[in-house]
């Protein structure tokens, strides 16, 4: 079959990559400067230790302490939330956009290694990441659950390159300084996050193991000491006493089988880019794709499965804890993607790519429409409180808000008792405006 010219030279533009990315910036912090502050958001403005309001960064540290006390030992994300509902949003926006930007383009390169340009690839990533994230707003533009889960999956997959590299090509971190700065910060990636940790933990050994036993690769004892280091970390975080509390009933049969058939669940939810890895992993093997592409693939896979189900022995289980595992199965259908492009399996996979995309658009624009419409009545809310206080109104209610998607935060999240006001999250609400209460109606 001969080939498209034009479509090539799109598809290996430079100049179109940095558009791409470009536009895939200015519509994340469109999405994000319309997203408002919601639930937890109000919550951790405030201090954990004596519930004053958190003024500078010297606040945060009493705070995230009594946090690990009362809440969960997920200390660095929290510390990071509370910085940031410190300081003008605006900051957090611009960074949380260029975040997913960043995963993104990480994610393709991953995939596509030291192969020529794929423009296709790389909007396919964006494209996939819109269509099968559960609970999109809460993972993608939500302040806290960005910060959770968002920046936990990215911090998390940089840190997991090092060992990638080190299997598919014997590379090394060369510097010792380099090499000291990466163990410290494995211990800061096992302890930001359960689910990510454990994945990041179990994903770096089998690289390490599959490099030592099928490629008889030399393993520098930097990389043990950095497993080992998160693994420390991850063991810091669930040693804090709100961490042990919670999870102190949940070992009964009855709750690890209830847990386990919600992580099916999940998976069912996004089964198409499961199926979609299987298919091209099928292909692959039978057309003899060289060994490191296929094992890249299917550790990105294990990986994805282990993130997910390592949630059977979690005592909260919120849909968005899948990001991890669902952005590894992108992962992973992506290296193949890749691979099979250059092969005679073009033609399907560049009709595949154009599918995905018409998809995402039609997604993003009903996502965004919905973000809009939800953002403008959030807005109308505040200022009436605000309207209110000024009047000397200090008990407010408010009507409460709906959205029709999941590309709004606030859809599942929770946004107003309409019962009492002296609870999560009225009374945070309303001590961040600054009346006495907050009811919905």
């Amino acid at each position: 079959m001969k080939e498209i010219k034009p479509f090539e030279t799109l598809n290996r533009s430079r100049l179109l990559t940095l558009i791409a990315l470009l536009c895939m910036f200015l519509v994340m912090l469109f999405c994000n400067l319309k997203t408002n502050l919601l639930a937890d958001d109000f919550m951790y403005c405030f201090s954990f230790a004596d519930d004053s309001r958190i003024d500078s960064l010297a606040d945060c540290f009493p705070s995230i302490w009594a946090h690990r006390y009362s809440m969960n030992g997920r200390l660095i994300s929290h510390f990071l939330v509370q910085v940031f509902l410190m300081l003008p949003l605006g900051i957090f926006k611009v960074l949380n956009s260029l975040i997913l930007v960043a995963e993104v383009y990480l994610v393709y390169r991953i995939a596509n290694r030291d192969r020529e340009r794929n423009n296709l690839l790389l909007l396919c990533v964006f494209g996939c990441i819109w269509i099968f994230t559960l609970n999109f707003g809460q993972v993608i533009l939500w302040l806290d659950g960005s910060i959770n889960y968002l920046w936990a999956t990215f911090f998390s997959l940089l840190f997991l390159t090092v060992y990638m590299r080190k299997f598919l090509y014997g590379r090394d971190i060369r510097a010792l300084p380099l090499r000291i700065l990466y163990v410290l910060a494995a211990f800061l990636v096992g302890a930001y996050s359960e689910n990510c940790s454990s994945t990041v933990i179990f994903c770096s050994a089998c690289f390490l193991l599959l490099g030592r036993f099928v490629k008889k690769q030399r393993i520098a004892p930097y990389l043990w000491l950095a497993v080992l280091a998160a693994f420390g970390g991850f063991l810091f975080m669930l040693s804090a006493p709100a961490e042990i509390m919670n999870k102190s009933s949940q070992f009964t049969f009855s709750n690890l089988f209830d847990n386990f058939v919600t992580a099916l669940e999940m998976y069912h939810r996004i089964w198409l880019p499961f199926a979609v890895y299987t298919v091209l992993a099928v292909i692959a093997y039978h057309r003899r794709l060289d060994q490191d592409t296929q094992i890249l693939a299917a550790m990105l896979m294990l990986g994805s499965l282990a993130s997910v189900f390592v949630l059977t022995f979690a005592s909260f289980f919120p849909e968005r804890s899948a990001y991890i595992g669902t952005l590894l199965i992108i992962a992973a259908a992506s290296v193949l993607f890749a691979a099979l492009f250059e092969s005679e399996c073009k033609p399907l996979l560049v009709s595949l790519g154009l599918i995905c995309l018409m998809a995402a658009f039609y997604k993003g624009a009903v996502g965004v429409q919905d973000i809009i419409k939800t953002n403008y009545y959030l807005t109308e809310n505040e200022k009436q409180i605000v309207a209110c206080r000024e009047e000397g109104i200090m008990d407010v209610s408010v009507y409460r808000v709906y959205s029709k998607t999941s590309y709004c935060a606030i859809e599942g999240l929770g946004y107003l008792n309409t019962e009492e006001a002296d609870t999560w999250p009225n009374k945070y609400m309303a001590a961040y405006f600054g009346v006495d209460s907050i009811i919905g109606e």
